[in-house]
């Protein structure tokens, strides 16, 4: 019997629906071959995405060299995660990888993008406003799927002009890439006008701009275990509080953008493993489904990958216990697929 025949769980996440699956040659079918092992586990979903990260960055936010990115990329496939976003890397250093069959499916956006001063000078090279346009479309031209922009750092001025960063998104989407922002202040608004595909982390939303973020289709990353985490010993006075605002703010809001539809992906930013991250959405307002749908179906249908469809790669996560009912169960995976290879 060939290994790569497998028989997955009639039981598919998130929605409970009961249909048969097969894998052959690494990707779905609903027709039966002739032989297939039961795949363990009596539940099914789509392999797990993080769509916040930061896989050239390792403890303390210390950059890591390339071979070291590599590595720390395979570790992620054992856990259930298949698939990364990853929203910004020390000069192009993602970008320069070169993936290997025991990687995660990644969508990078190269460099992060901001002015002097305005991210940590240790992990980024400064880009003026007369280069933004420039620089971002050379990260395209290297391979990246997104663009990173620090759209602000503080409270007050937008990092860039606001019609620089329509330009930008303009720009980018006519390259055939997408814009996330970094934004933790008030004017969030005004990124969000500029036409941006995703605001990451967002502490600044309010309920206004959910309706906006839902009628524009723009995603919402939280990155609550990014915002949870022990302070720096060295942190500026006041930086605990503003953090315990910014999760006040999430927590009033989580649960009301997902009834307004607003597409809300689990992201870890460094910070944990995304297991993690769902539990936070869920103590956060989110149902346990909703926060399977973050990290699963809504994410990849948002970054174009593909389900538990006819023909896709065997991306798959399979648990003995339903993780609806004991969310506790994600970080325990019964059984892995990672484009059909049985790695777990």
């Amino acid at each position: 019997m060939s290994p790569e025949r497998w028989a997955l769980p009639s039981t598919l996440l998130p929605d409970g629906d009961e249909r048969d699956l097969w894998v052959v040659d690494g990707r779905l079918t609903s027709r039966p071959p002739d032989a297939a092992e039961p795949l363990p586990g009596r539940f099914a979903l789509p392999g797990l995405v993080d769509a916040h990260s930061h896989v050239s960055l390792g403890p303390g936010q210390a950059p890591l060299d390339l071979s070291a990115t590599a590595e720390a990329l395979r570790q992620l496939p054992a856990t259930g995660v298949l698939a990364v976003r990853d929203v910004g890397s020390p000069g192009d250093l993602v970008l320069d990888l070169v993936p290997d069959s025991a990687h995660p499916t990644m969508q990078a956006a190269g460099q992060w993008l901001a002015p002097d001063g305005l991210y940590y000078a240790r992990l980024h090279r400064p880009v003026a406003p007369d280069d933004l346009l420039a620089i971002a479309l050379a990260q395209v031209r290297a391979g990246a799927r997104w663009i990173k922009v620090v759209a602000d750092w503080t409270e007050g001025d937008l990092s860039y002009e606001q019609t620089l960063l329509e330009q930008l998104v303009m720009a980018a989407h006519e390259a055939g890439a997408r814009v996330a922002a970094h934004t933790q202040g008030s004017q969030v608004s005004e990124i969000i006008a500029a036409g941006v595909d995703s605001v990451e982390h967002g502490c600044g939303l309010d309920v206004g701009d959910l309706d906006v973020l839902a009628a524009n289709g723009t995603a919402w990353t939280p990155t609550l275990l990014a915002l949870s985490g022990p302070m720096p010993a060295d942190a500026a006075p006041g930086r605990a509080a503003r953090r315990e605002g910014w999760l006040d703010n999430s927590r009033a809001l989580l649960a009301s953008a997902a009834e307004r539809g607003v597409t809300i992906l689990a992201g870890t930013d460094t910070a944990g493993p995304i297991t993690a991250e769902m539990a936070l959405l869920i103590d956060f307002g989110l149902t346990p489904e909703q926060a399977l749908r973050a990290a699963s179906t809504e994410a990849r249908a948002y970054l174009g990958l593909p389900m538990l469809d006819e023909g896709a790669p065997a991306d798959v996560v399979t648990f003995e216990s339903d993780p609806r009912e004991h969310p506790s169960i994600l970080a325990q995976p019964a059984a892995v697929l990672l484009r059909g290879n049985r790695i777990r």
